[in-house]
């Protein structure tokens, strides 16, 4: 896990590659029918979700000489992979290369035929969730990975948190508040870009007091960072009773809220090996943390969320190198997608 520092660093950087640098090829002109398109460079760029707008035209190639219906796709989520440079007729417009969630389809679009996921017209709602959800505001607190955090970039309004309330139809954006390398136990705060925020557990909760009460479903997610070694969390009793109390301080502020605590999803270390079973500095394996979590949440009447349980199969030891971006805990934006959709039918059951 890399410093907070750093990691802003890198968000800063990976913002500019996202929207602005591209990496530079050859120039070409095509010539498709009445319209002149000349690609002026193109480059791979990190994965980010999209759904397309009603009469997107999809290209099959980067000269937009062939071209295809987008109607049998406007419920279909799509991922880009590249980004080009294109002129039509000598008007400037940028193009993103774009696979669907299921590795089937493949199609260049253009950055204006595309939308976010959040647009109302991108049904995906469950039908076993029914009307169960719809005007639930749905709150988070937490380490990266709730955050939407690849360890490398953000997929900004993609997080499986963002999945969960499309999936259960609630209608409303998530309160996001987790933040990369947060901790159980700290009072520190971090720049996000140039960002001041709130971000270990207790600062968080004090700093989003108004928001909480606000909130219906709120959801925990944290502790990796505090079994991180040199992490300064101390001892596992030491991690488990400031949980305990960050959740009464929750439950104080939003009586009626139903809180859900989900236990660390799967890690590994540099070398690929499960940190399970791993003893940390301070005397306890990253199994012992989950364990301990989760009485700690069973006690205070909260809701365990238990990825290993109902989704054993998104992250495993076999499939790690293509399911985490990193290889060793932070999950590619895909993968944010699989998890809210296995923590929206498990909910929505």
């Amino acid at each position: 896990m890399i410093s907070i520092n750093k990691r802003a660093v890198i968000l800063v950087a990976a913002f500019v590659v996202a929207t602005l640098s591209f990496g530079f090829g050859c120039d070409s002109t095509a010539d498709t029918g009445t319209a002149k398109v000349s690609v002026h460079f193109q480059a791979p760029i990190h994965a980010h979700a999209y759904a397309l707008k009603k009469n997107a035209t999809l290209y099959s190639n980067l000269k937009l000489t062939k071209k295809s219906s987008s109607n049998a796709f406007l419920n279909t989520t799509w991922y880009r992979n590249k980004i080009a440079s294109v002129s039509i007729n000598g008007k400037h417009v940028y193009v993103y290369r774009l696979t669907s969630a299921n590795n089937k389809h493949t199609y260049w679009v253009l950055h204006s035929q595309i939308k976010g996921i959040y647009s109302p017209s991108f049904n995906i709602k469950l039908p076993q969730a029914g009307n169960k959800f719809a005007g639930k505001q749905i709150g988070v607190f937490g380490d990266s990975i709730p955050s939407g955090w690849d360890g490398y970039h953000f997929y900004l309004n993609n997080s499986y948190f963002d999945w969960l309330s499309k999936y259960l139809g609630t209608n409303k954006r998530v309160m996001n508040d987790a933040v990369p390398n947060a901790k159980i136990v700290g009072h520190r705060f971090a720049y996000i870009g140039t960002k001041r925020v709130a971000q270990d557990l207790p600062v968080a909760i004090s700093y989003h007091q108004s928001q909480i009460k606000k909130m219906n479903m709120i959801f925990i997610h944290i502790g990796t960072n505090d079994y991180t070694n040199l992490s300064g969390s101390g001892n596992l009793r030491n991690v488990t009773r400031h949980l305990y109390h960050d959740v009464m301080t929750i439950k104080r502020i939003n009586p009626n809220a139903h809180i859900y605590g989900v236990l660390p999803i799967s890690r590994y270390d540099e070398l690929g090996e499960s940190r399970q079973n791993m003893v940390n500095q301070s005397g306890y394996t990253y199994g012992q943390l989950r364990e301990a979590e989760a009485r700690v949440y069973h006690k205070l009447g909260a809701t365990i969320i238990n990825f290993q349980k109902f989704a054993p199969n998104i992250i495993t030891d076999q499939n790690k190198d293509l399911t985490l971006e990193d290889h060793e805990i932070h999950p590619t934006a895909q993968t944010a997608q699989k998890m809210g959709y296995a923590l929206a039918k498990h909910l929505a059951k």
